[in-house]
């Protein structure tokens, strides 16, 4: 395989842990500041510059000063001009190489849900890359036998780079085995022995704004470092080797041997040692550690290198809590717990102190994605599952660190940030248009069994709420643990707790009001709870379909304060039986749930599919949700739109949105804080908090229709519903760095939330260079266009727009509307009469 399983450390015992865990991973390999060079030939076609035809709409230019470069943009319009189509959506930095590779081991910490990779010691670091030849293929080519799988679909001519990486052995004391004992001056020159490996990247047109990347690294071979650094090494073999033993360790320690043994008149093959050569000084399997064994034998880290200007910002990497722009940082995109805390403290404190790593940090996501796009307008993402680590660090230049031996990816072509998320989401999937009855009021969620629910909803019918539904996460029962009560994780009714559950379920849907349950991909043994009618634990490992461990027994993970198995959905017979649970439950009268899980797979976990557990583990929320979203659609082609089923998930990856309905956005803290949480209190606590409970729930009422129709937009364009002002300001820099502080709604609508305790009043600020003005829905208002009506404190201008304090008393937050929108317009008007204005 291209890597080796992670040497994995478990966490999940330890009494006390480190509080201050290292937050994100450092960088792997530095020599310095200098970076891995590129070289070419400098007699050869590449020594002048040339364009290169990439499909029919875009083109790859080599400029071959000051080391070399290549650069993408598209193909401008026969009418020249400033054709936007011809900016440069992605080049390199000039002499610094695009492409290089690294050989490490992997290790990792785990503990309930929070995982941490790094590398461990690096065999091989980043030495060079060399560019040989540069050339579009054709479909002749390609049926001359050019190494490239075309298709039907295959937009021609694809574009070719072809060249050499090299890496130098890390181990200062290795030499050269390339030939034999010499004098001490012969060895001197040698110095350190290199591995150099062939490496092709693909350029293929896929659509009219994204053109496909594949970098593949083949298997390398010796060189030695007395070479000229300005030829290539020789180029590797791309046959595969016939025995994967640990054959590169056992010639570096028995190289010695070798040269000792054999006559001085004999001369190494190559500069290897023969098969049967090594195979006859192998030792007794026993003999090799299992370091060794865990040791890669081939490039196993590949590095994607390349310019990025000093003011460009980034934004993106899919579900994230902390940062919205991440220029500076270094992104670790892997799937786990959002953490407890993520920083603020004391809480982060006490969460590492208690459970390894549970505090999280700034990046721990459950739903990352290695997607992002930039103030310039250039975006890119990876397809794949492999852990990967965005490095935004240096302000020239943009390295994305794999793990693994080859790289997939996309470039976007857009002129504007929506258009960019259009092509995204146009090749990774959107969400489906929801059912109307999930967009009309509030969905209630409260736990506490059937009378409970019942005495709530009389509450909430005495003060008039707009409700579409009960979300009832406690229906499969709680269990008494350590820790205080918890659900049982058997997915079925407590008919004890919810005595007379088809009951409320057929009174709640006759006022209109759904009933949603929850469940997840993981199991427990149902021994201790009496009342059970189906024991799916014993089911699921009966039929062999759970995530097992190294023995081939079912890999118990613990959570909390139990032990739980997990499904594995790479096994197709796992996806059909979970849909029967899911069809008992639709069955019964529910209308949706909560997906919930899914980051959590071990990454040393053995699967049906026999694919990388690390690789899965990303993948895994996608299966989660597909088997979630096949079901779903199933039923609405039996039951009709009316009756159509919605659920929502938590963890998530890429090509989420193709299979997820709604995501949930994490358990935050009932806090003010900075990195986890807003404050919050239950709604039917008493009197006064249910009747602002109800004020809320008629506003949010109040724009049902225009939230019918961004939902819609959503499915087809892949917008969101809730929107960063970079989407539509993408050039004021003030936008540039706003985070939480305020969001839109769609186009029409602005929010400006009360994040700080005890405030009464905002700062907003109001873009204007689209020309347009805001009004407050309170209080009539308008803010922007170089002007303010009413009165209040004055605001400051600024190039872009227009900054002002403006009140938010509670059961008033600051939204505003555009002036002259006939949205704006009917949302006051909708909430004229519904009495909150």
């Amino acid at each position: 395989p291209a890597t080796a399983k992670p040497k994995t450390t478990k966490k999940h015992n330890a009494r006390l842990n480190n509080p201050f865990p290292r937050a994100v991973p450092a960088a792997a390999f530095r020599n310095g500041d200098a970076a891995p060079p590129l070289s070419f030939g400098p007699f050869s076609k590449l020594a002048h510059a040339h364009d290169y035809p990439v499909g029919s709409r875009f083109r790859l230019s080599w400029n071959p000063s000051l080391g070399g470069a290549v650069s993408l943009a598209g193909v401008p319009s026969s009418s020249g001009g400033g054709d936007p189509r011809s900016r440069v959506m992605w080049e390199t930095i000039p002499g610094v190489a695009f492409v290089s590779a690294a050989s490490t081991t992997t290790e990792a910490d785990e503990c309930r849900g929070s995982f941490a990779l790094r590398d461990g010691r690096a065999r091989l670091v980043p030495g060079r890359q060399s560019v040989d030849r540069i050339r579009s293929l054709y479909r002749c080519d390609v049926e001359a036998g050019a190494a490239f799988e075309a298709s039907d679909q295959t937009r021609f001519p694809v574009l070719l780079i072809t060249g050499v990486v090299s890496a130098k052995k890390a181990d200062p004391a290795s030499s050269c085995c390339c030939g034999l004992r010499a004098g001490r001056r012969a060895k001197a020159r040698a110095g350190k022995p290199i591995l150099s490996a062939r490496y092709w990247v693909f350029l293929e047109e896929k659509s009219d704004t994204q053109v496909s990347f594949s970098v593949k690294i083949a298997d390398y071979q010796w060189s030695c470092g007395h070479a000229d650094p300005s030829s290539p090494p020789p180029a590797a073999t791309t046959a595969p080797r016939p025995h994967r033993i640990n054959i590169l360790s056992l010639r570096l320690r028995l190289a010695g041997r070798l040269h000792r043994s054999m006559s001085k008149k004999k001369k190494l093959s190559a500069g290897f040692p023969a098969q049967e050569e090594v195979s006859a000084l192998l030792p007794p399997p026993e003999r090799a550690s299992a370091d060794e064994e865990a040791r890669p034998e081939e490039f196993n880290r590949v590095f994607l290198t390349y310019a990025s200007e000093r003011d460009e910002r980034f934004y993106g990497f899919g579900e994230q809590f902390s940062c919205m722009e991440f220029k500076g940082r270094r992104v670790p995109v892997l799937v786990q717990e959002q953490g407890i805390g993520r920083g603020d403290q004391p809480i982060t404190f006490a969460a590492n102190l208690l459970s390894y790593r549970s505090g999280g940090n700034w990046s721990t996501t459950y739903a990352p994605s290695p997607f992002y796009l930039t103030s310039k307008m250039r975006s890119l993402y990876l397809e794949g599952y492999d852990y990967s680590i965005f490095d935004l660090t240096k302000p020239d230049r943009v390295q994305i660190q794999v793990y693994g031996n080859s790289v997939q990816g996309r470039i976007l072509q857009g002129e504007s940030p929506t258009e960019l998320i259009t092509s995204y989401t146009g090749s990774t999937g959107r969400p489906p248009v929801l059912p109307r009855w999930i967009t009309s009021g509030a969905v209630v969620g409260m736990q506490g069994g059937t009378e409970a629910v019942r005495r709530v909803w009389r509450q909430l019918q005495d003060h008039d709420v707009p409700v579409s539904a009960f979300w009832l996460q406690d229906w499969v029962g709680q269990r008494k643990t350590a820790i205080g009560s918890q659900l049982w994780w058997n997915w079925e009714v407590d008919d004890d707790h919810y005595a007379g559950w088809k009951d409320l379920i057929r009174d709640l849907r006759r006022d209109g009001v759904r009933t949603m349950t929850y469940c997840n991909p993981c199991l427990v043994p149902m021994g201790e709870k009496g009342n059970a009618r189906r024991h799916l634990y014993e089911e699921a490992k009966e039929l062999g379909i759970l995530v097992r461990d190294e023995a081939g027994e079912p890999y118990m993970m613990p959570n909390t304060a139990f032990d739980v198995a997990m499904l594995d959905f790479t096994n197709p017979e796992a996806s059909s039986w979970f849909k029967g649970i899911l069809r008992g439950m639709a069955d019964e009268g529910v209308s949706g749930w909560m997906a919930d899980f899914g980051e959590g797979l071990p990454l040393d976990a053995r699967l049906h599919s026999g694919e990388d557990p690390v690789a899965a583990h990303n993948r895994y929320p996608e299966l989660w949700a597909r088997v979630n979203r096949e079901f779903a659609d199933e039923w609405k082609s039996e039951a009709g739109e009316e009756d159509g089923l919605v659920f929502f998930v938590r963890a998530g990856f890429r090509e989420s949105s193709r299979w997820a309905m709604l995501f949930w956005e994490g358990d935050q803290m009932v806090s003010w804080q900075a990195n986890d949480g807003i404050k919050s209190c239950q709604f039917y606590s008493n009197s006064r908090t249910l009747a602002h409970f109800a004020r809320c729930a008629k506003i949010y009422k109040a724009w049902e229709f225009y939230r019918v129709q961004l939902v819609k937009e959503a499915a087809e364009k892949g917008l969101p519903v809730a929107r960063h002002l970079f989407l539509h300001y993408p050039e004021d820099r003030r936008v540039q760095k706003l985070t939480y502080q305020q969001f839109l709604v769609g186009t029409e609508m602005l929010v400006v939330p009360v994040l700080d305790k005890g405030r009464t009043a905002v700062t907003a600020y109001f873009p204007t260079s689209d020309g347009g003005s805001w009004r407050h829905v309170w209080t009539g208002e308008e803010f922007g266009g170089g002007h303010r009506s009413g009165h209040g404190s004055v605001g400051e201008a600024t190039v872009h727009g227009f900054e002002a304090e403006v009140s938010a008393d509670v059961g008033c937050p600051a939204v505003f509307v555009r002036v002259g929108s006939p949205v704006g317009e009917r949302f006051v008007r909708n909430l004229r009469d519904l009495g909150v204005i």
